[in-house]
C-alpha cells in the first residue's frame, strides 16, 4: 500500500504549477502518489500536469469540467490509494522533508492527523502564519481545536490525515462551496483520536491576487459561502460545547481600503458590531439587544 496520497486540484495555475509539482516530486518521502485533478483549466495547466505524469510514474492526472476545488478533491479522494492523505494547492510549495516529518510523527504517536507550520508567501516577503515549536500530542477536543487554530486558520493543506479515519467518519468536502476547508478541517480535528504538531518544516502558502477566492472577493457567492461556512462552524461549536476567540467566530467581516491601505475594518457578531481604524484600533462598538 502507498504510504501517502497528495491531492492537488488544478485550475489555471500555469504560472505556479511547475514549482509546486517539483516540490512534491522532490520530497524525501518517496513512497507517495501525486493525484492532479485539472478542474477545467483554460490555460496550459493540463499540459503541464501531463508532462509531469509522463516523467514520474507516481503522478496520476485526471480532468473534469470546471466544478470547483471541492469536487476535484473529492474525486481524488475516491481513487486515492495512500494509507495517509495530504492536500496541496497548485500555487503553493512545501519543504522537501515536510511530508516525511508529518507522516513519521503521525505513525509514531498513532495520530489521525499531523499538523505542520505555515508560511504565507508574497512577492515582498514571507510571514509565518502557523509556527509549531515542539512535537506535541493533543487528545482533548478543545485542546485539539486550539492547537490546530480552528476556525481562524482552517488550513486543510498543512496536515496529513489517516485515510482510514477520514473514511470512518465519511468526511468529504462540500461541493460547490468556496470556503470548503473550514467545514472539513473543523470536523476532522474534532473527530480525530489525537493530533500531533510537527516543528521545523513548512508549507508555503502563496498569496495569489488572481486566485479563486481573491477574484471572488466582491461577489455575492463568496459572501454567501463565507456566511454559510461561518454559520456551520458556529453551530458545530455550540453543539459540541467548544469555545474560540470571539474574533474567530465573527458572523460577518468587511474591509474598506484606499490605495491598497486598510482604512476601516468591521467585525459583526450576533449582537454587536465593532469598527477598527486601520484594521486594529477599535473606535466604535454598537450593541443590539433582542
Amino acid at each position: 500500500m502507498i504510504k501517502l496520497s497528495i491531492i492537488v486540484p488544478v485550475y489555471n495555475a500555469e504560472e505556479f504549477l511547475e514549482k509546486c509539482l517539483m516540490s512534491l516530486k522532490n520530497q524525501t518521502l518517496k513512497d507517495i502518489e501525486i493525484l492532479l485533478v485539472d478542474d477545467g483549466s483554460t490555460d496550459n495547466s493540463y499540459e503541464i500536469c501531463k508532462s509531469f505524469e509522463a516523467s514520474d510514474s507516481r503522478i496520476r492526472v485526471f480532468k473534469q469540467e470546471n466544478s470547483g476545488q471541492s469536487a476535484a478533491r473529492n474525486r481524488a479522494l475516491s481513487v486515492s490509494k495512500g494509507e495517509y492523505i495530504a492536500f496541496a494547492d497548485s500555487d503553493d510549495w512545501v519543504d522537501c522533508d515536510f511530508y516525511e516529518k508529518l507522516l513519521e510523527a503521525a505513525i509514531r504517536y498513532g495520530a489521525d492527523i499531523a499538523c505542520g507550520s505555515v508560511i504565507r508567501e508574497k512577492k515582498s516577503a514571507g510571514k509565518i502564519r502557523v509556527n509549531y515549536k515542539e512535537e506535541k500530542v493533543y487528545l482533548r477536543a478543545q485542546e485539539k481545536i486550539d492547537a490546530a487554530g480552528v476556525p481562524n486558520m482552517c488550513y486543510v493543506w498543512n496536515k496529513v490525515y489517516r485515510a482510514g479515519f477520514l473514511k470512518s467518519i465519511d468526511l468529504r468536502f462540500v461541493n460547490g462551496m468556496v470556503f470548503e476547508d473550514t467545514d472539513f478541517v473543523t470536523r476532522a480535528v474534532y473527530y480525530s483520536n489525537k493530533i500531533v504538531t510537527v516543528p521545523n518544516t513548512y508549507y508555503h502558502y502563496w498569496t495569489n491576487e488572481n486566485s479563486t477566492v481573491r477574484t471572488m472577493r466582491s461577489s455575492d457567492k463568496k459572501r454567501l459561502d463565507s456566511l454559510r461556512s461561518k454559520k456551520s462552524v458556529l453551530e458545530f461549536f455550540e453543539k459540541h460545547k467548544l469555545t474560540s476567540n470571539p474574533k474567530n467566530l465573527v458572523k460577518k467581516k468587511d474591509c474598506v481600503k484606499f490605495l491598497g491601505l486598510v482604512i476601516l475594518k468591521t467585525y459583526e457578531w450576533e449582537t454587536r458590531k465593532v469598527y477598527y481604524l486601520f484594521g486594529f484600533i477599535p473606535i466604535l462598538e454598537k450593541v443590539s439587544y433582542a
